[in-house]
């Protein structure tokens, strides 16, 4: 590049030099024609040149004319200047491309034709900047041929001009100068631009031979795997065809095996059944052989007493039978009596529904209902008869024995406490005082969790209609299923159900009522036997036990219906265990709890939701302040 202006500079510069020669030449009209020009001699040629005779002197020139004053020039206008090019801002790197992921190897193809070689773009550059370069240089002679042709005319003009020439001449040349650096600056833009687009048609192009190559590369990368797919699915196929083969002959394999299994489970099953069964029937064989003796010793060891008053229920039940509507009559109008005695009062957020001897309470979503148990000790005794001692009422009924038995009441006739006076000898049968003399509520919440059964069902819960006695006995006369920390009172136990799950249960299914009745129909009597002579072994065995006989109800009814009618049931059966079965009454408590429990989750009626369950209590009650 630097070369290139070197060439200009001078061939611009020794034109105008040429051209001026002549104009100085002529400028001395004092000087003969012969006479050699000296156009410039330094001091030291002065020096060197000794030899050479002096110059004749210069004759004086004659004065100049005042030369009239040439009008100011007008100033040129200054160019105005070229707003500075905003710097174009660096093109972004092409990012690289990611490498592609190896494929894999394929079929060679077929080879490219080669492409056509590009031609050399720095040659056309060169080509257009020597082009560019001839057209200034030929405009540039242009200007000295007309400068020389105005030469004659600037040598006829007046000495005093010879110095606007020279400044011409030097502004020219600045001129020159000045034009080709813009010259050079627009060629240099100019071939950047070039240079810029031949980069950007050849980025276009290799992006289209690119865009071209990766569509070539994908359909063939299709192909492959539609080919690799077709392979796979042609593999798949046939594994599959012997898959299933292996499949059906496994199936039916496993099916031989299957059916042969099952013949032998039905075989096993078989012999389990009928192993069950013979072991079914040698128990029930047992039992009723045992019942058999134990009818028999209990024939034999029955008294005359106890004869007649067999003899007298079965007469009972007879006599009943034929009454059987009229006491259905009877019956109805109790319950139309029953609903029409209740009175409700409320005292603070209690309710209070007074039923005759019976009251139910209602408090914190919780009912209950209690009685006066005074009646039930009328049954059998030689005498009965109430006292008043202090805040107490004492209820004093004599056994045929002679046994004296003490229930003491408060004023709302709650039990407080139950004796039992013979011979001299008095003991505590259940002392319901709560402990430490602490206030006497309704509800008693004691908190206490469900107890961990670990004993068969059946044993937990023993079905009255299908237990043997001996199965009986044994439940009354097991321990509790769970370890009881203390011992409660009968308020306690009544009203905390997980407490009186710690011991076993009696259902008697086999005892139904009529829904809406509380009576024992006598057909219904019979069926205690088993239950009443365990009790009655029970309490010869040992005179302090106590029994709590629960009634329950179905869902058919209001609730304070059912709750009256499960407690007058519970009573009713705890009656006929005194009056038939020699179970003394104070050694019963009842307690009724409507539909509270249900064994059947039904709200329609339901003869074993009518039922009556019967607990041993005696090792969670307290007998005395002191347990």
């Amino acid at each position: 590049m630097k070369t290139t202006r070197y060439l200009l500079l001078a061939g611009v510069a020794l034109p105008l030099l040429a051209a001026s020669a002549p104009s100085i030449a002529a400028s001395g009209p004092a000087l003969s024609d012969d006479r050699p020009i000296v156009l410039a001699q330094s001091d030291e040629d002065r020096g060197r040149g000794g030899d050479r005779p002096e110059r004749a002197q210069r004759p004086e020139r004659a004065e100049k004319p005042e030369r009239a004053e040439r009008p100011e020039r007008a100033e040129r206008p200054e160019r105005a200047e070229r707003p500075e090019r905003a710097e174009r801002p660096e093109r972004a790197e092409k990012p690289e491309r990611a490498d592609r992921a190896e494929r894999a190897e394929r079929a060679e193809r077929a080879e490219k034709p080669e492409r056509a070689e590009k031609p050399d773009r720095n040659d056309a550059a060169d080509e257009r900047r020597q082009q560019r370069a001839q057209e200034q240089q030929e405009r540039r002679e242009q200007r000295v041929q007309e400068k020389r042709e105005a030469a004659p005319e600037r040598r006829e003009a007046a000495p005093e001009k010879r110095d606007d020439a020279r400044e011409d001449r030097q502004k020219a040349i600045r001129e020159q100068r000045q034009d080709a650096q813009q010259d050079d600056k627009r060629k240099d833009a100019q071939e950047k631009r070039e240079t810029v687009q031949d980069k950007r048609e050849q980025d276009r192009k290799d992006a289209v031979k690119d865009k071209s190559d990766t569509a070539q590369d994908s359909r063939d990368e299709r192909l492959k795997e539609l080919r690799e797919k077709r392979q796979e699915d042609r593999k798949d196929a046939v594994e599959d065809r012997r898959d299933d083969r292996k499949d059906a002959a496994k199936d039916k394999k496993d099916t031989a095996d299957d059916r042969r299994e099952d013949r032998l489970k039905e075989l096993r099953e078989k012999r389990q059944d009928d192993r069950k069964d013979a072991a079914e029937d040698r128990r029930d064989d047992r039992r009723d052989a045992a019942r058999d003796r134990r009818d028999d010793r209990r024939e034999e060891g029955r008294t005359s007493d106890q004869k007649q008053r067999i003899e007298r229920l079965q007469e009972r039940i007879r006599d009943e039978r034929r009454d059987a509507s009229r006491d259905r009559d009877r019956q109805n109008d109790r319950i139309d009596r029953l609903r029409d005695q209740r009175k409700e009062r409320r005292d603070g957020d209690r309710v209070v529904i007074t039923e005759g001897d019976r009251t139910i309470i209602r408090e914190g979503g919780r009912t209950i209902i209690r009685r006066d148990e005074g009646a039930r000790f009328r049954i059998g005794a030689r005498d009965w008869r109430e006292e008043r001692r202090g805040d107490e009422r004492v209820r004093i009924s004599v056994r045929p024995d002679g046994s004296e038995v003490y229930t003491y009441v408060d004023d709302d006739g709650r039990l407080l406490r139950r004796t039992r006076r013979y011979r001299g000898e008095e003991y505590v049968l259940i002392d319901n005082r709560p402990r430490g003399g602490g206030a006497i509520g309704a509800f008693i919440d004691l908190g206490l969790p469900p107890p961990r059964i670990s004993i068969p069902r059946e044993e937990y819960v023993v079905d009255a209609d299908t237990a043997s006695y001996d199965d009986i006995e044994t439940a009354f006369a097991a321990p509790p299923v769970e370890r009881v920390e203390r011992r409660y009172t009968l308020d306690e136990i009544r009203t905390n159900p997980p407490l009186r799950d710690r011991v076993r249960s009696v259902d008697l299914d086999s005892v139904t009522f009529d829904t809406g009745s509380w009576e024992v129909r006598d057909d219904q009597i019979t069926k205690l036997e088993n239950v009443g002579l365990a009790m009655e072994d029970a309490v010869k065995k040992d005179p302090k036990t106590i029994f709590l006989i629960e009634g329950h109800t179905d869902a058919v009814g209001s609730d304070d219906d059912n709750l009256s009618l499960s407690d007058r049931r519970a009573e009713a059966v705890a009656e006929v265990l005194t009056k038939y079965f020699d179970v003394p009454a104070e050694n019963l408590t009842t307690q009724g709890y409507g539909e509270q429990y249900l064994k059947v989750k039904t709200d329609g009626p339901e003869e074993r939701n009518r039922r009556v369950t019967v607990r041993n209590i005696t090792p969670l009650l307290q007998t005395s302040q002191a347990n």
